[in-house]
């Protein structure tokens, strides 16, 4: 009995082993392909717009990453307020700067005048034409303040009011609005500025400046 056991073992072994002998045989052989050289040419590619967009949302990073750095780092509150109102300052024009370039213009208004007038006269020995040609002198008024407190306003002057209204709350701005929209009016039908706006300009500026 004990040998007819071992040899029942031995053929499942064998038919078990025919078995997986067979079925390997039957597979076929597949061998490992490398990687396709064309592979890149299907592969999806960035379009302009997409780097152009790329590049613009790049650059406004840096942009805030400047912007939200603290420039002001190391150094205390009240010197950080007087840098920013300096700032602010520099960035406000110049009434100086404005005066400057406006003289500028009326001294080439000037010299085109005379020249024009010895242009005139020279050819023309006719005293009537001479009096037309003769370019009109502008003179610039400067008045105190004390006066202009007792005597009337001349036509184009500005006064600093003191307890002037204030552009920074609702109301104020309002009634600045208010005033600013009328005195531009004035300031259009007003006669002298129609004739010479810039020299108009010049007196209120040197007006408001002493």
């Amino acid at each position: 009995m004990v040998a007819k056991k071992r040899t029942k073992l031995r053929d499942k072994v064998s038919r078990l082993n025919a078995k997986e002998s067979a079925v390997e045989e039957e597979v076929p052989y597949t061998s490992v392909l490398g990687e396709d050289p064309k592979a890149f040419l299907h592969q999806s590619k960035e379009t302009k717009k997409e780097k152009q967009s790329l590049k613009h949302s790049s650059f406004l990073d840096r942009l805030r990453e400047k912007s939200s750095a603290n420039d002001f780092s190391g150094i205390s509150k009240s010197a950080a307020r007087r840098r920013k109102r300096k700032l602010r300052d520099d960035l406000k024009p110049k009434m100086q700067d404005l005066l400057t370039s406006l003289e500028n213009d009326v001294e080439v208004e000037s010299e085109s005048g005379e020249e024009e007038y010895h242009d005139t006269v020279e050819d023309n020995h006719d005293p009537e034409v001479m009096e037309d040609a003769i370019p009109q002198r502008r003179v610039t008024r400067l008045v105190s303040s004390k006066k202009l407190k007792k005597h009337e306003k001349p036509s184009g002057s500005i006064v600093i009011k003191k307890n002037a209204p204030n552009i920074r709350n609702q109301r104020g701005a309002k009634q600045l609005s208010k005033q600013e929209s009328e005195r531009f009016n004035k300031v259009l039908t007003n006669q002298t500025f129609q004739q010479n706006p810039f020299g108009s300009l010049r007196d209120i500026i040197k007006m408001q400046k002493y």
